[in-house]
């Protein structure tokens, strides 16, 4: 096991976990439930960890999450149609709510 990503939001790590586990890749959280710890004991025990069971899948693990945290920080606010299934989506959807396709990249979206 090696961890891959660590943060006090645990939203946001399951949010991780979720998309990693759905592009095969098994993971395990620990410290899911710290966080009611935090004060008594020392943060590094308490932080909600991401951690990808088979070592070799660690880099596209980090990949794969480097990516999301770049979409997120650019905040995409317009809507958008799947280029699979032509369906609308919100802005916030990464993904298609009807066939799973990926978003296009938001630099193809100017």
């Amino acid at each position: 096991m090696i961890k891959v990503f660590e943060d006090f939001d645990i939203m946001m790590v399951g949010h991780f976990q979720s998309v990693l586990e759905s592009n095969g890749i098994d993971t395990f959280m620990k410290n899911q439930f710290g966080t009611s710890g935090a004060g008594e004991l020392p943060f590094v025990e308490v932080v909600p960890q991401l951690w990808v069971l088979n070592e070799s899948e660690a880099g596209r693990a980090r990949e794969l999450i480097r990516e999301l945290r770049v979409d997120e920080s650019s905040e995409p606010t317009q809507a958008w149609d799947c280029p699979e299934c032509g369906t609308a989506q919100e802005p916030a959807f990464t993904h298609c709510w009807k066939c799973s396709s990926p978003r296009p990249s938001l630099k193809t979206e100017n």
